[in-house]
Order: C-alpha cells, then sequence, then structure tokens
C-alpha cells in the first residue's frame, strides 16, 4: 500500500521550514512521498497576500530539487468557489485512491485547534493524523490523543510565512527569495526590517509614485515599484559596514560626499542579499541619487518620485502632473528645481552633478 503524506496550506509564501518538515516526514513515517497541497480559499483566512499563480510558482522552485515531493493542485482545481474545508479534500483524494494511505500533516498550532475542523472526527477516521512541534506551543494537548496524532520527532520549527512577509528572508529557499523580489511580492514588509518608520513610510510613498508615473508614461510600472522600494535599503547602515562595502565594491565613489553613498550600497545590497537581477531595477536604484548620463526611463521615473514625494511636505501636485504627462520634461525639471535650490540654500553641489545637469538641462533645451 502506497503511504503518501499531505502538507496542507497557503504557502504564503513556502519557506523551509516547510521543505525540512516533509523531509522529517518522509524519513519518520517512511512515506513514499509528500504532496503539497495549496489551499484556494483557507477557512482560518480571510485572505492571502499574493496570487495563487505566484503562491504555486514559488512551491514548484521550492520542491524542484527535492526527492519524492511534489505539488498537488486538487484544492485550487475545484469549481466550487466558496471556502473549502479540508474533509472535502481528503474524501476527494480517498475516492480517487481509495487502496493509498494518507498521512495529514499540520503544526502543532493547528493540532492544539483541531477540534474546530469541520468534521475533525471523521478526518481522524479518514486519514492518520501527524503534527510536528512548532517553537512556542506545548507538545502535549488532549487533541493528540483524542484524534490519535503522530508526533514528528523534529526540532521545533520557528519559520513562518507572516514573519518572512515581515523580512526574515533568511528562511527562503534563494530561488524564491528570487521570485518575491523580481516580482515585487511582499516588499512593503520586507523592508520594513531595514530601516524606521519614517523610511519606511517614505519608501513605500516613493514605490508607488514610481510606478503611477512609469505606467503614466507607458513604461513598466512594476520595474519602478521594486527600485522604489529599495531605493534606501542602505540608508540606515552603519558606517562602519558602508565603508567596507564601498571599499571592495565602488572604490572610485569613496571620495564622494557619504550622504550619497547609500545609493551604490542599495544596489549592492538589493542584488546581494535580496538577489535582484534585474539590471534596469539595479540601475534605477543607483541612480536614484545623483542621476547619471546613462539613466533610464525608470531610472528618472525613481529619481523624481524621491525628490517629489508628497511626504516630504510640499505641494508637488503640479510637478508630479509634469511627470506624469512626460517623464522626459518632468525629470529635466527635477534637475532644475535641485540646482535652484541648492543655490538659494548655499548648498554645495557634487561635480558630477553639473556634467548630468549641462547634458539634460542645458542640451537638451536647445535640441
Amino acid at each position: 500500500m502506497k503511504k503518501i503524506g499531505l502538507f496542507g496550506g497557503s504557502f504564503d509564501p513556502i519557506h523551509k521550514g516547510h521543505i525540512e518538515i516533509a523531509k522529517e516526514a518522509l524519513k519518520q513515517l517512511h512515506l513514499d512521498e509528500i504532496q503539497f497541497i495549496p489551499t484556494r480559499h483557507n477557512p482560518w483566512k480571510d485572505a492571502t497576500s499574493t496570487t495563487t499563480e505566484n503562491r504555486v510558482q514559488m512551491i514548484h522552485l521550492a520542491l524542484q530539487d527535492m526527492k519524492n515531493m511534489i505539488l498537488n493542485l486538487v484544492e485550487l482545481d475545484f469549481k466550487n468557489q466558496e471556502k473549502n474545508y479540508t474533509i472535502n479534500t481528503l474524501k476527494f483524494l480517498k475516492k480517487q485512491n481509495p487502496h493509498f494511505q494518507y498521512y495529514y500533516i499540520m503544526g502543532m498550532d493547528q493540532a492544539l485547534l483541531f477540534h474546530k475542523w469541520k468534521s475533525s472526527q471523521e478526518i481522524s477516521e479518514i486519514v492518520q493524523l501527524v503534527a510536528f512541534q512548532r517553537g512556542g506551543y506545548e507538545q502535549e494537548n488532549e487533541n493528540i490523543q483524542k484524534y490519535h496524532f503522530i508526533v514528528l520527532k523534529n526540532i521545533p520549527i520557528y519559520a513562518s510565512s507572516s514573519e518572512i512577509r515581515k523580512g526574515s528572508i533568511e528562511m527562503l529557499d534563494p530561488q524564491v527569495l528570487h521570485y518575491i523580489t523580481n516580482n515585487g511580492l511582499y516588499l512593503e514588509g520586507i523592508v520594513s526590517k531595514k530601516m524606521k518608520e519614517k523610511r519606511w513610510k517614505h519608501t513605500c510613498s516613493v514605490a508607488q509614485l514610481a510606478k503611477e508615473i512609469a505606467e503614466a508614461n507607458h513604461l513598466n510600472g512594476q520595474q519602478a515599484y521594486i527600485a522604489g522600494m529599495f531605493h534606501d535599503i542602505a540608508k540606515e547602515m552603519s558606517y562602519e559596514e558602508s565603508l567596507k562595502i564601498m571599499k571592495n565594491h565602488f572604490p572610485k565613489y569613496v571620495c564622494k560626499p557619504v550622504a550619497i553613498w547609500h545609493q551604490w550600497i542599495s544596489r549592492y545590497v538589493s542584488e546581494h542579499e535580496y538577489l535582484i537581477d534585474d539590471e534596469i531595477v539595479l540601475k534605477a536604484i543607483e541612480d536614484h541619487t545623483t542621476a547619471s548620463l546613462d539613466i533610464s526611463s525608470i531610472g528618472k521615473c525613481v529619481y523624481v518620485a524621491d525628490k517629489l514625494d508628497p511626504l516630504r511636505g510640499y505641494d508637488s501636485s503640479k510637478q508630479i502632473q509634469i511627470c506624469k504627462e512626460d517623464i522626459h520634461r518632468g525629470f529635466r525639471n527635477s534637475l532644475i528645481d535641485f540646482y535652484e535650490f541648492s543655490k538659494k540654500k548655499n548648498r554645495e553641489i557634487d561635480e558630477c552633478f553639473y556634467e548630468i545637469y549641462n547634458f539634460y538641462v542645458v542640451k537638451g533645451e536647445k535640441q
């Protein structure tokens, strides 16, 4: 008789803890395979944080090198649009494969609540229930005995999808992390761990504005949004760590003012810590403070969004409207505004700015 482990959940997103539990279940219960079953309508949750398609793709990536672990879309294939209950899924699977022995796997947090599940007694009679240990939850409770759970002997799992959505990316498989950041998923929560609240609000505002400006100019809004979310990711890094990265990776810019180092360091962190590999996004991050002679249209969207962020406390609505009508004109206006403001306040202007100003403003006006 084939022994199949069933691991259901939102997987929003799937993480290393899920994979470790599957490995332990395969080993300890001598299973033939584990089937990951993403839910469509989880009765315990009002909604997922991303689309079904994204969740499925992340599971594919996490399982592609795993032996005896597969994706089962049984719940997503149900035509019923109402919230699905586990009992419905199990009855369907048993009807399909009456000779399979199924083991239904859940965390100890859910085992504690199992008496509240729809048809809990019937579920325990259809399948063998399995609970894995999670940090912070007691290992013994009356449900374990009442419903005849097998308890895995695993190191308690502390990883959770909700913590990942708050920035704990170390819990992610690199391929899943790459998918998340390059598709703009969960970014508001992820970047919040790297900055104080005021900068976080500015970051979210810049990202949204950059996206709006890009889309108004028929450009890729997602690229602008991702670059906006990561443009200040290294702004609050310590001087010592910043200096180390600048010396090792951007030595020709070490002489630049420390206040603008973060544009290069943010690019580095985005690429190496968050695995962003879209060159347009990375270049936009790198150009967001000083701009450059080869700044892209997406880069211009992020540049102006950073300068015109409504949270900066002045009315930038007219300038924003110009940017939405013509990003190139709006970008030139931002350069002019920066130049005139700096002169008025007697602020030092980095020499590279004059080259950029001359290229886009002086020469641009004559063309």
